[in-house]
């Protein structure tokens, strides 16, 4: 009996041991995409934001939206099929040695409305990045990029806490080595707007103060030349001054679309709502004059595009839902694709 049960608990205890293995490391987020492949296309990011998981293989994770910096420990919790980081609870679709595909637990909509998010395991990869040669450490260095960095094991906020004496306001773009043992060399000043001798010493003594977890390639402690931005500002609040500082990272991809102000966003999304409103009770042709106020406002509404485009149809007017349809391949839509080629065929 007690062979028998050691044969079914075994197998058992040895995959769980196998899937925290896979999921214990550095992980990227790469690419994010609608469920049916259709590309993000939004005035908050269009999924190009930078994030990054570590876990720690003890139920936590550091998570970040910072490249240098950790970032907020939170509880982690993996089953079979989903992944808990915090209180945000995603569906595993896929889940390999180098590769985790998340979507949201219960997301609702069709598949061109629901996101899925690919994160790739870089600290044991080996992320294309160039590297040079340098005499004084007598070693390779690598140019950091989105896949291959060092990391400070604390928040942004160390940082401005470990700059000494009163905050220049202006914008400073440095660029340093952390060699492989979390030393910091080679701190160079590349530009200094409205920035003063102190202030900028000041900040290169601070990165070195901090300390530094190298950037790891092939899951072995490399160095690596950072160039960053600081825009350093005073902010007001209620008679209060505040010094604030954000940091800039050439290697990131830039959101290529401007978001709208307050007024212009809830004009509108109450747009949208009466068309939608109008749909459902069969006014085709009002929805048709609402959405195309919608997309007046924000040329690429989605949404407002596939229910305009059904409202057409609709009325008869293929001419102009193909119109939309054609709008929306161009903006990279999978499903609009196949609503084109049905639909639309001369």
């Amino acid at each position: 009996m007690r062979f028998f049960l050691l044969l079914v608990f075994l197998p058992l205890f040895s995959f769980a041991q196998t899937d925290q293995q896979l999921l214990s490391g550095l992980w990227v987020k790469v690419k994010v995409e609608m469920k049916d492949g259709s590309r993000i296309l939004d005035r908050h990011g269009c999924g190009m934001d930078f994030l990054k998981y570590n876990f720690t293989g003890d139920g936590f994770v550091n998570r970040s939206q910072e490249v240098l910096f950790s970032g907020n420990r939170q509880l982690c919790k993996k089953t079979s099929n989903t992944l808990t980081i915090g209180g945000e609870i995603f569906n595993i679709l896929k889940m390999t040695g180098d590769t985790l595909k998340l979507s949201a637990f219960g997301a609702e909509g069709d598949d061109w409305q629901i996101p899925v998010y690919y994160l790739k395991k870089v600290d044991q990869g080996s992320a294309p990045t160039p590297a040079t040669f340098n005499t004084d450490l007598k070693d390779s260095v690598y140019q950091a990029n989105m896949e291959l960095f060092p990391q400070h094991n604390g928040a942004f906020s160390d940082l401005m806490e470990a700059i000494s004496g009163r905050f220049d306001m202006g914008v400073l773009k440095v660029s340093f080595i952390v060699q492989k043992n979390g030393s910091v060399s080679n701190y160079t000043i590349l530009q200094a707007d409205s920035m003063s001798n102190n202030f900028t010493k000041a900040v290169g003594k601070a990165i070195a103060r901090i300390g530094w977890q190298p950037a790891r390639r092939n899951n072995a402690p490399v160095n690596s030349v950072v160039t960053i931005t600081l825009i350093s500002r005073r902010l007001f609040v209620d008679g209060q001054q505040f010094n604030t500082l954000a940091i800039q990272y050439p290697f990131l991809p830039k959101i290529p679309y401007l978001p709208l102000d307050k007024d212009e966003m809830e004009s509108e999304q109450q747009y949208f709502n009466d068309a939608a409103a109008q749909f459902v009770n069969k006014n085709y042709q009002k929805a048709i004059e609402l959405l195309g106020k919608c997309v007046e406002m924000d040329n690429i509404d989605l949404n407002a595009y596939y229910l305009r485009a059904e409202a057409c149809s609709k009325l008869g007017k293929n001419k102009e839902a193909c119109k939309d349809w054609t709008t929306l391949v161009g903006l990279g839509q999978v499903t609009a694709a196949k609503k084109l080629a049905e639909l639309c065929k001369n």
